[in-house]
């Protein structure tokens, strides 16, 4: 999107915008970090065999298998697109409070 297409973007819009990328990054985000914390989820409650940790992580990972690494994906991928956007729009809103420039310029030689 060009500089002059943001400029013609009614506040309802850049509000879209901003939501559409917060809900997105969340999205990616839970997808992304949900096997590593239920394996911490489980290493936390003391489950696995005993060993080093990655002996313990990979027995648990194993066990679970794939459907389980991600098993209550839904709703961690709600909530965590909701925080993600609620604080893109905190972040936006901020800038625009203090009159910050709208993106990050980078100065050529």
């Amino acid at each position: 999107m060009t500089p002059e297409q943001k400029a013609n973007l009614s506040t309802s819009a850049k509000l879209g915008v901003t939501l559409t990328a917060g809900i997105v990054a969340g999205i990616a985000a839970a997808i992304l970090s949900q096997p590593a914390d239920t394996l911490l989820s489980q290493i936390n409650k003391g489950h696995g065999p005993k060993g080093t940790m990655m002996q313990r992580l990979w027995a648990l990972a194993k066990q679970a298998g794939f459907r389980g690494l991600f098993a209550g994906l839904g709703p961690r991928m709600l909530m965590t697109a909701g925080l993600v956007s609620s604080q893109f729009v905190m972040y936006d809103g901020i800038k625009k409070a203090f009159g910050a420039r709208p993106g990050i310029e980078i100065h050529k030689e």
